[in-house]
């Protein structure tokens, strides 16, 4: 994703997101009316926009020890990738994140989807149960199982939304878990996602006293032009307008593909400014 500006980025995902309107919607519908009331098909697809099914960040497929050894016998991961060098290699610890919506599914060496990781524990909770009217597959099975990937996925962002809930000052938090979501809601929980539920909520609190005066409709688009104003340092997510530019990338790919109703529920204010503000924002970022 990097440093794109909203709008092209939007557009380089266009053809993907026509498509899964079309094969996702109605699953992510569901999904979302029991897990993420209130957010938009659109605004779940633009979230997802970035990933593939049965996409793994590290390569794996299971991670276990025979795929492991095959592997460095081959000089390629199940999913691509060398396992010598590069994310995923045999002996780093980094993260699985599985599937369009990237849940987290463990660290290398640890099997892929297993213990106490995000995906096998949403695998079974209730939220799950009721999209699917079972659980969630779990272990190396993820890979193929789309219905899952989404159900999960979703799930794995309402889970992102009660940690960077609890992060933020009373002020700036919504008022109950249950109740509809709204913008704010849903690009922070998108940020906490991205940047780590400490790295978002340390953005949040640069701009606290400004974003707390306004109400909740208007503090998404404030916090966009507050962040495209950022002259610090800082690499990547280290910088709030980088954080918040990779918001409004999710954002613009489902603005550009949604309804009246959407685009009422996606209203940030921007309006008229909006090309300006990215333009800042894009120049804050790098």
């Amino acid at each position: 994703m990097g440093a794109d500006g909203p709008d092209a980025w939007a557009r380089d995902k266009r053809s993907r997101m026509e498509r899964r309107v079309r094969e996702w919607g109605d699953l992510v519908e569901r999904a979302s009316d029991i897990l993420t009331p209130g957010v938009p098909v659109v605004a779940h697809l633009g979230f997802a926009a970035n990933g593939a099914r049965d996409e793994n960040t590290t390569g794996w497929v299971s991670c276990s020890d025979r795929e492991r050894e095959e592997a460095l016998v081959k000089g390629r991961k199940p999913l691509g990738g060398d396992p010598r060098t590069g994310y995923g290699a045999v002996g780093s610890d980094d993260l699985h994140e599985l599937g369009a919506w990237g849940v987290e599914g463990g660290h290398v060496p640890e099997r892929v989807a297993t213990g106490d990781c995000p995906w096998a524990t949403l695998a079974v909770s209730d939220g799950v149960r009721k999209v699917l009217d079972r659980a969630a597959v779990v272990g190396e099975a993820w890979h193929g199982a789309h219905e899952d990937q989404i159900a999960v996925g979703v799930a794995n962002l309402a889970r992102h939304s009660r940690q960077i809930r609890a992060k933020l000052p009373p002020a700036l938090a919504w008022d109950r878990d249950d109740k509809p979501w709204c913008l704010w809601r849903w690009a922070l929980t998108m940020m906490s996602w991205s940047a780590g539920t400490g790295g978002a909520s340390r953005h949040v609190a640069r701009y606290a006293d400004a974003l707390a005066a306004l109400p909740e409709a208007q503090r998404w688009g404030a916090f966009v032009r507050l962040a495209a104003s950022y002259d610090g340092d800082g690499r990547k997510h280290a910088r709030p307008s980088y954080s918040v530019l990779r918001t409004c990338q999710k954002l613009e790919a489902a603005r550009a593909h949604a309804d009246a109703a959407a685009l009422a529920w996606l209203a940030d204010g921007l309006d008229a400014d909006r090309d300006a503000v990215y333009a800042r924002l894009v120049a804050a970022s790098t």
